[in-house]
C-alpha cells in the first residue's frame, strides 16, 4: 500500500511540457558545481542532459 507521501506525490505531480523540461535542465546546468553534480542534480528530478538540447532537424544530404 503507498504512503500518505506517495499519494501526495501524485496528486500534485505536474506534466511538464518539452520546453519546460530543457529549461529545467539548462537551469540545473547552470547551477551544478562540476559535471557530476549536475548528472546527480538532474537524475533526482528525473530528467536527462538531452534533454537541455533542442530538437534541430539533421542537415540534408544530397
Amino acid at each position: 500500500m503507498p504512503t500518505k507521501d506517495v499519494i501526495d506525490y501524485q496528486l500534485t505531480a505536474v506534466d511538464l511540457s518539452a520546453d519546460q523540461r530543457r529549461r529545467a535542465v539548462i537551469t540545473v546546468a547552470s547551477a551544478a558545481r562540476g559535471a557530476g553534480d549536475c548528472a546527480e542534480l538532474l537524475d533526482m528530478l528525473g530528467l536527462r542532459a538531452a534533454e537541455g538540447f533542442p530538437d534541430v532537424p539533421a542537415p540534408r544530404t544530397q
